[in-house]
């Protein structure tokens, strides 16, 4: 899987990058918006078939009569598949609402827009057979709903200390990820605003915002404790 999404991510920026070459890097968007929205659609829709394949998988190892150390290796390979599946519907999520937004802002053609809605609404619904999946991961826990306000606070009292130290480093990678990305996207943003003369100050400044709240959480949180 990391293989896979790592070839995508390298196509993908290839792809950017090649057009960018041969338009002097400088492209208007408005003008490739609709082969965007459809690129897009289409990911989408490998995606949410991928993540259907894998709810079927886990659901059919759950239900395997595993003896001794095959239900070891059974666990894991649950483990696993659950958390491809959670990323899959997490980046369609994503990509569904980054469609309607697209399809809404360049004025795409009705059918586009009824499509993305959809792709956003049956997104959704992955996320609720989600919740039965973390069931079949942990059937001995009561595991919170995805719903909870507090989720996050529930969901690492019920976790050992070798699950919270996972989820610490899973976390911690994020956010500095996350930092990273914002920084990148803000000199991104500002190469395109004067290369193209389409200002995209209000995306600098609300990227701004959000590291800085993203920061200020952090260091608020490890502070007051």
């Amino acid at each position: 899987m990391k293989t896979v999404i790592q070839v995508l991510l390298c196509a993908v920026i290839g792809f950017v990058v090649a057009i960018l070459m041969l338009n002097n890097f400088t492209i208007d968007i408005m003008e490739y918006a609709e082969v965007i929205v459809i690129t897009l659609i289409g990911i989408i829709i490998i995606l949410l078939g991928v993540s259907l394949k894998l709810y079927w998988e886990v659901k059919k190892l759950y239900n395997t009569d595993a003896k001794w150390d095959e239900e070891d290796e059974v666990d894991l390979l649950i483990y696993k598949k659950f958390a491809d599946y959670s990323f899959l519907v997490q980046s369609s999520i994503v990509l569904s609402v980054l469609v309607l937004c697209t399809t809404v802002i360049t004025l795409q053609s009705i059918v586009l827009t009824i499509i993305a809605i959809a792709t956003m609404i049956v997104s959704y619904l992955f996320t609720i057979f989600m919740t039965n999946l973390i069931q079949l991961v942990y059937p001995e826990r009561n595991i919170p709903n995805l719903s909870d306000s507090k989720y996050a606070e529930k969901l690492l009292k019920i976790s050992d200390e070798g699950e919270k130290h996972v989820m610490l480093i899973g976390f911690y990678k994020s956010y500095n990820l996350l930092n990273v990305g914002l920084l990148i996207g803000i000199v991104l943003s500002t190469f395109y605003s004067i290369s193209t003369d389409q200002s995209q100050l209000f995306s600098i400044i609300v990227m701004g915002l959000v590291l800085v709240i993203v920061n200020g959480k952090y260091c608020f949180s490890i502070r007051n404790k």
